[in-house]
């Protein structure tokens, strides 16, 4: 027992509680713990704080690399308080696997940024292969189209390039880099001659601008090295609010001016009721049709079959277009229409005959049948291959055997017909007249076709269903053919140069398939393009080409819907909890 004036006999001596170094040293042993995680929380969120105020706020750049160089400081400093730790988890076993892994992954980083230094040098390169260039966007906007390679390699003296692009505002700037891309393509693409380009911006070098003869801005001048002739292009026409842009048919088209190379022309036949190639926001309209052929490099004309005589009278064959499209003519031809088209397709023309079920004027179908191709009453009907749930909207699949071998269907996959008539031929191919050579007058051959389970239904305003004592076809029924003729079938050929002049004539069942509405759909577009090919005799532009601004529609029913809605909302949440379930069940 003590008194109160003993002291304590746990309290400690003044000797006990005097600091000395190795007392400091022991309690901060003693504390190592709580140091090291307060520096690194410190130092990871200085770092992490430094590189968000980096990355989104531009003028604290250099506070910001402050913070994050305080940040690896205090990192450091927890490292060296806690160094036996540290010493374990580098030195340790769990630190060599470690060690192990952070090597092979550096290796592997290494090796893949080799790859990528090597390719992107070989894409670098003048006209790399193609599979360096492979595009993934779906309308491969960021490579040339077939047909602007094969003006390069026409190309017939160097070309050079100067952009008068003012680069003042964003959108200026904006538009002068997507510009920029599409002439450095052109650059690596030019091999057979040296093309090249540079930008000036006219209001630092309005001088510049003035020798070019350049007054309004953005302009290309496209030059030739050698001929000094000059072509000034200016940009598509962009909507409002919209950058002003060259398109790749804009730069071709000053090359082709300049180096003299003649676009094949393609003329649209209007008279008779035929589609609207003016019209791009309806439906039923032929814009993208014509736009489609402008950036083949066809020159797309809309005309009279009067003014196709007056030119075929005027005896310029350059004047006279290569192709003739009539798109759903719903008038009868005149006589004299009637002459100027036969007439042009004696001499060598080639014809695409768009059409529409049981609309198609009489004379239309007698100017057919000079050369075997018959029209079909009604409407055809595939319960095969259809788009839900009408089964008149045709899917022309290749996997259901629908496009025979053609050069004009290379690898199509899928092809829509929204509503189709049906061909035939009217003679034997053994019955055909023959001249001495063996040479047939008229060849036929199917581009497309439907299915066994499909029919010409002549009552679509009733029920759908084959009936056998009416006029209904059955099926597989020609959607699409082509002709190749050397006259008609009662007439004689013409010979020039020792050859047989050749007429080709695509007849397809239905118009909708490339107006406004489908024309983007699966490979639509590229049946009308690579027809007009076929019947201008561009073989080698016969591709699977790029849709520019393609519209992906999903054609669903509304059961397919209805699954897509809902199992989005509850498929994947009852999965996931059905999962967390059956965990929690294993481990209670």
């Amino acid at each position: 027992m003590t008194t109160p004036n003993e002291p304590p006999v746990n309290r400690p001596t003044p000797d006990e509680v005097r600091p000395t170094a190795a007392g400091l040293y022991q309690r901060l042993r003693e504390n190592a713990s709580s140091i090291t995680q307060g520096l690194t929380l410190a130092g990871a969120g200085a770092i992490i704080l430094g590189g968000i105020v980096w990355l989104f706020v531009v003028d604290l750049r250099s506070a910001a690399l402050f913070v994050v160089l305080a940040g690896a400081v205090l990192l450091l400093a927890a490292a060296g308080v806690a160094w036996r730790t540290v010493r374990s988890a580098l030195f340790g076993r769990g630190g060599k696997y470690g060690i192990n892994s952070v090597t092979v992954l550096l290796v592997g980083i290494g090796i893949a940024a080799g790859v990528n230094y090597l390719l992107f040098w070989a894409d670098s390169r003048p006209n790399p292969p193609g599979f360096l260039r492979g595009g993934t966007t779906f309308t491969k906007e960021f490579l040339l189209e077939d047909k602007v390679r094969v003006t390069l390699d026409a190309l017939n003296e160097p070309v050079r390039i100067t952009a008068f692009f003012p680069t003042d505002t964003p959108a200026e700037r904006a538009a002068w880099r997507e510009t920029e891309d599409t002439l450095s393509e052109f650059e690596r693409r030019s091999t057979a001659e040296p093309l090249t380009y540079r930008q000036i911006d006219p209001e630092l070098n309005p001088g510049e601008a003035s020798r070019f003869g350049v007054t309004t801005y953005p302009a290309l001048v496209v030059e030739g090295v050698n001929s000094q002739r000059r072509e000034i292009v200016r940009p598509a026409a962009s909507e409002a609010g919209e950058l002003d842009r060259f398109t790749e048919q804009d730069i071709v088209t000053g090359l082709l001016v300049v180096n003299q190379i003649q676009q094949k022309q393609v003329m649209f036949i209007s008279g008779h009721s035929e589609r609207d190639t003016t019209d791009r926001q309806t439906p039923d309209g032929y814009g993208l049709a014509w736009d489609a052929l402008e950036r083949e490099n066809y020159r797309a004309t809309n005309a009279t079959l009067q003014e196709l005589g007056s030119l075929i009278a005027g005896g310029n064959t350059d004047a006279i277009p290569a192709v003739v499209v009539i798109a759903d003519p719903r008038q009868d031809l005149s006589e004299t229409d009637g002459q100027i088209l036969r007439e042009y397709t004696r001499t060598g023309g080639s014809v695409m005959l768009l059409l529409e079920p049981d609309t198609t004027p009489e004379t239309f179908l007698t100017y057919l049948s000079r050369y075997g191709v018959a029209v079909g009453v009604g409407e055809v009907v595939d319960t095969a291959s259809f788009i839900p749930p009408n089964p008149a909207f045709l899917q022309i699949k290749r996997s259901n055997q629908q496009f025979p071998p053609h050069e004009i269907n290379p690898e199509f996959d899928v092809v829509y017909f929204p509503g189709s008539t049906y061909l035939a031929t009217t003679i034997d191919p053994v019955s055909i007249p023959q001249e001495d050579d063996g040479t047939p007058l008229v060849q036929h051959r199917v581009i497309a076709t439907s299915t066994l389970a499909s029919w010409a239904e002549t009552d679509v305003d009733g029920e759908i269903e084959f009936n056998n004592d009416s006029a209904d076809r059955p099926g597989p029924l020609p959607i699409a053919v082509t002709v190749n003729a050397i006259a008609e079938l009662q007439g004689a050929p013409i010979i020039e140069s020792g050859e047989f002049l050749q007429t080709h004539i695509v007849v397809i069942g239905d118009s909708d398939f490339a107006s406004n509405q489908a024309f983007a759909s699966a490979k639509n577009g590229d049946l009308f393009v690579n027809s007009v090919n076929w019947l201008a005799e561009d073989f080698e532009l016969i591709s699977i080409r790029s849709k520019t601004d393609a519209f992906r529609e999903l054609v669903l029913t509304s059961t397919e819907r209805d699954f897509v809605r809902w199992s989005g909302w509850l498929l994947m949440p009852t999965l996931i909890a059905a999962a967390g379930v059956w965990s929690w069940w294993r481990r209670r």
